[in-house]
């Protein structure tokens, strides 16, 4: 902990200006000693001088009163009143400033040169620093220094010749008050700015030839840096000091309830706090940009922090990079333990966690040279598998689960369309056929599936028109197939179940009913031994198409429904 009796440290920026300070003071009584071995300033009797001193007295007073912390008191020594005063310029809305810059390495003596023209509403302040002698006002002015950032020294010197003439037309009096209103009100039209400021770069680097004008020689670019940066804090500070309307709520808040986007649109803390944790409650983190529809910027992750607090904050990190992965095209996701995975060429990745290599067609391992398995031939597979698990008796709580899972899928990509820009399966509730992916956030057509760009909608209905004389030849197709398939199944005599014979056997057993019957008379068999046999009917017989040619030929139509939907 600071002790009361420790100095506190100070800042750079701090050290320079007193250092600014000092310089100008020294440079204000080198003026007065100078005068005093010239001759220039007159004794003054002991009389004048306490009348001189009163006066001063009284016009710091009403200094300090007027201009309050835009002045600054050195105090005095060996009677004579020093201080400072930062005079702000009278502008209008805004003003023009041209800097003459140059582009080009500093050893290059063919830099090219061009103008960088800005705005702004602000101008530094101009930093007017007095030392009044003991014989002011009686007989002499003020000794003055004038320091002003975006000026250069011949402009300065003629502020300080055109405050000398007005000590010339008001002599005996106190003049300091005039001098300030007369730079705020008339130092831009005085020396040429009033319609904007042009900044040279040869203007600036010229020696000042008057001793009253203070400063360090800069750069042009220095010089519009300090513009640029002066103007922005002078506006976030009338931002803060004003009353404004949310155009979310649109209520009127101070400034400092306001929450400002790099984008300059501003809206109060409560509505962007609900409006971003809606966002990411809902899961829409791609969307959470600036309210404004027509500026689309972005917030930054920072702001987000504190809007969102750490747990919503951890949530919305998730989903953008969730979703980032899922719009990148080579990005997969490794079916064991669900780690993103870089796919080759060959339509091949492998997991960096735990190894696994993967076909990212069909998630099954990797299998060079072997076609992938269609949707239908996993599910005829996991069903062929759970029945052996199921008569075994077996866990089949998992197998279960993935059966479940594929066939959740397949119901759910019926009526899905892929989006053309990052094939997220999209389905249609309501409304008409532009689409707009809630992944990438891109449109295309719903009914062709492609995108918007150049997209026309005459072309799109003869398309769709073809497709659906297509389908509905597949249709066709599958319903002749399935009753030809369904004239293969053999009613149960008893409760007319549907059942297939097992191979070319014509022995059935119903599951439905638990009675065995005879595929070729439909009757039921009591004794296969007494049934089957020379004098009644074959117990094996071979059907016209084998159930193996069946199933291929079912599936090769699905997969041909599946090409003419996608």
């Amino acid at each position: 902990m600071e002790s009361p009796g420790a100095e506190r440290e100070h800042s750079p920026e701090e050290e320079e200006a007193a250092q600014e300070e000092s310089r100008e003071l020294a440079v204000l009584r080198e003026m007065m000693l100078r005068a005093r071995r010239e001759g220039e300033e007159p004794q003054v009797p002991d009389e004048q001088l306490r009348s001189n001193d009163q006066l001063q007295h009284d016009e710091m007073l009403a200094l300090e009163a007027i201009y309050g912390d835009n002045i600054g008191i050195f105090g005095e020594k060996a009677g004579s009143r020093s201080f400072e005063i930062h005079v702000h310029c009278e502008i209008p809305d805004i003003v023009s400033v041209s800097a003459e810059l140059f582009q080009g390495d500093d050893d290059d003596d063919l830099k090219s040169r061009f103008f960088n023209t800005f705005s702004v509403q602000h101008l530094p302040p101009m930093v007017l620093t007095c030392l009044m002698p003991l014989s002011y006002p009686s007989h002499h002015p003020p000794y003055f220094t004038l320091r002003v950032e975006w000026l250069d020294s011949v402009k300065i010197s003629s502020l300080c010749h055109m405050l000398d003439s007005i000590w010339a037309q008001q002599p005996e009096q106190e003049i300091v008050y005039e001098w300030v209103q007369w730079l705020q009100s008339y130092a831009l039209s005085h020396v040429g700015s009033g319609d904007g400021i042009i900044i040279r770069q040869s203007d600036m680097i010229i020696n000042p030839l008057d001793v009253r004008v203070v400063g360090k020689i800069v750069s042009a670019e220095s010089v519009v840096q300090c513009l640029i940066s002066y103007n922005e804090e002078q506006c976030h500070e009338s931002f803060l000091n004003g009353l404004h309307d949310c155009m979310i709520c649109f209520s009127e808040h101070p400034g400092v309830d306001f929450i400002k986007l790099p984008c300059l649109h501003y809206y109060c803390g409560r509505c962007m706090e609900t409006y971003s944790r809606m966002h990411v409650k809902e899961g829409t983190v791609m969307k959470l940009l600036c309210p404004n529809d027509k500026c689309q910027g972005v917030i930054p992750p920072n702001l987000l922090k504190r809007l969102l607090g750490l747990a919503d904050f951890e949530r919305w990190e998730r989903l953008i990079l969730e979703r980032t992965l899922d719009s990148m095209v080579d990005v997969t996701y490794c079916p064991r333990c669900e780690t993103a995975c870089l796919e080759d060429e060959e339509k091949y990745a492998q997991c960096s966690k735990c190894f696994f290599s993967f076909c990212t067609l069909c998630r099954e391992r990797r299998h060079i040279g072997d076609r992938c398995m269609t949707p239908e031939e996993k599910l005829l597979s996991l069903q062929d598998r759970e029945k052996v698990r199921a008569s075994s008796g077996g866990k089949v709580n998992k197998g279960i689960d993935l059966f479940n899972e594929l066939v959740s899928i397949k119901e759910a990509l019926r009526d899905a369309v892929p989006c053309p820009h990052c094939r997220i399966a999209i389905s249609r509730v309501s409304g008409c056929n532009h689409m707009r992916c809630r992944n990438c956030g891109k449109g295309f057509c719903y009914d062709c599936g492609k995108p918007l760009d150049n997209h026309r909608i005459d072309q799109c209905r003869v398309d769709q028109e073809q497709k659906s004389v297509r389908q509905a030849g597949v249709v066709k197709q599958i319903q002749k197939e399935v009753k030809l398939q369904r004239s293969r199944n053999y009613p149960c005599p008893s409760c007319h179940q549907q059942n297939p014979k097992v191979g070319n056997n014509n022995h059935i057993f119903c599951w439905a009913c638990q009675v065995h019957y005879c595929a070729l008379c439909r009757k039921v068999v009591r004794k296969s031994s007494e049934h089957y046999g020379p004098r009644g009917c074959k117990q094996h017989t071979v059907d016209t198409l084998e159930p193996p040619e069946t199933e291929r030929r079912m599936t090769n139509l699905i997969q041909k429904f599946r090409d003419v939907l996608w």
